[in-house]
């Protein structure tokens, strides 16, 4: 029998984070593509090697600063490094436009076990919260890699979300949170939270041998060891700072999305008077309305929530579904990812909210969408309000009281 020693196995792949020595910059478009051909955008598949492939991904998303030592006033964006990759160059671009990174536990100092949050400074004066929570899986602030790569950085990071919430007219007095879901792995020896796929591109003894040991006691954070519980520290956290009578809207996103109902489910009593509006993005119908049990939350919900599903119909049209998600479902104009619904559809989201912040008593309008054999066309009924109504276009009208009541 013979084995191979471990000073003759293959080493551990390496790669810089740095954008230019990967071959790569940030053009005028805020695109990354390839210096040496303008027009290609990140190679993945450089190897058949796994763990190639992973070690590269990282190095491009990752980050060579640390958030936690931002300052709230940055330099102008044309002044950051065009070599830093990913997440170093939507960090301080986010400070730009107001959001400071807090950590949670708030007590926990810059090496201390945390998890980064990211919060605009106006959380205890604002008169309405913007509360994101966002995928498991995800880079804080991060949307979807696949589209920084494919249309640009802002597009597939929070950034442009950001602008158009705490900008223009929807921002005045309004303050954002985006909760920290994919970022629940505490790294020791690097001081800082990090997602699983950031875990498993950690460097090894070398290119064969086995990942780092996971401890579910010292590499998580405590009060924070799931997405349950750092859903629950966020909500109280923005209870906590937020100003008494702060109106709350919320986003879900996959499993944000189930972790912020479940909560508020379970919570309904002291969030009953605060809480606006609900939106959620699913790549699937979620048979929520069987779930609930808090009659009131669920009232509430069938009146102050919408659903965005993955669909290939156009961003906005209405879909079936109202029976089992036990709200309005429309489609978000994504046809293939949950992570890319945001990107797509954060305006519509934003237009419903304002809809329900500035119209009295709004509440929604069930929609009963019929759909053929061939799911190829859609009726939809009206059934409060006015009367029935049936019809292929859909534009809303308001009754009395702010209750959506037909199409036309």
């Amino acid at each position: 029998m013979f084995r191979r020693l471990s000073g003759s196995l293959p080493k551990d792949p390496e790669f810089p984070a740095d954008l230019e020595e990967l071959g790569y910059h940030v053009n005028e478009k805020d695109q990354i593509r390839s210096i040496a051909n303008p027009d290609q955008e990140f190679h993945y598949f450089i190897s058949k090697n796994e763990r190639v492939l992973e070690v590269q991904r990282e190095a491009m998303d990752s980050t060579s600063i640390s958030l936690d030592v931002l300052p709230f006033e940055m330099v102008p964006l044309t002044d950051i490094d065009p070599s830093v990759c990913i997440r170093a160059n939507v960090a301080p671009r986010f400070a730009s436009l107001g959001l400071e990174t807090t950590r949670l536990p708030l007590t926990a100092g810059p090496s201390d076990p945390h998890i980064p949050i990211l919060v605009s400074s106006n959380i205890s004066t604002a008169k309405r919260v913007l509360l994101y929570f966002g995928e498991s899986n995800q880079d804080l602030g991060i949307f979807a890699y696949r589209l920084i790569g494919k249309e640009s950085i802002a597009a597939g990071s929070a950034l442009n979300f950001v602008s158009d919430t705490l900008g223009g007219d929807f921002g005045k007095d309004t303050a954002l949170v985006i909760a920290n879901l994919g970022q629940l792995v505490w790294w020791r020896r690097g001081k800082k939270a990090m997602t699983m796929t950031s875990w498993n591109a950690l460097p090894r003894k070398n290119a064969v041998s086995g990942g780092p040991r996971f401890d579910p006691i010292k590499n998580r954070v405590q009060g924070h060891e799931n997405v349950v519980e750092h859903v629950k520290r966020v909500f109280e956290f923005v209870l906590e700072k937020a100003r008494e009578h702060a109106e709350i809207d919320i986003i879900g996103l996959g499993e944000g999305a189930e972790g912020a109902v479940t909560y508020l489910d379970a919570n309904w009593g002291s969030w009953k008077e605060r809480v606006k509006a609900f939106v959620i993005g699913l790549g699937f119908v979620w048979q929520v309305g069987d779930e609930l049990k808090d009659a009131a939350f669920k009232e509430f919900w069938a009146k102050r929530a919408r659903a965005y599903l993955i669909h290939s119909e156009p961003l906005d049209t209405p879909l079936f579904g109202r029976q089992q998600m036990g709200c309005n479902c429309l489609s978000s104009g994504e046809a293939q990812h949950t992570e890319c619904i945001m990107p797509r559809a954060y305006k519509s989201m934003l237009e419903f909210f304002r809809l329900v912040n500035d119209v009295p008593g709004y509440e929604e309008g069930e929609m009963d969408v019929e759909v053929d054999g061939n799911e190829a066309e859609r009726m939809v009924k009206w059934v409060e309000g006015d009367g029935e109504r049936t019809g292929a276009g859909i534009t809303f009208s308001m009754g009395d009281e702010g209750r959506g009541v037909g199409i036309s």
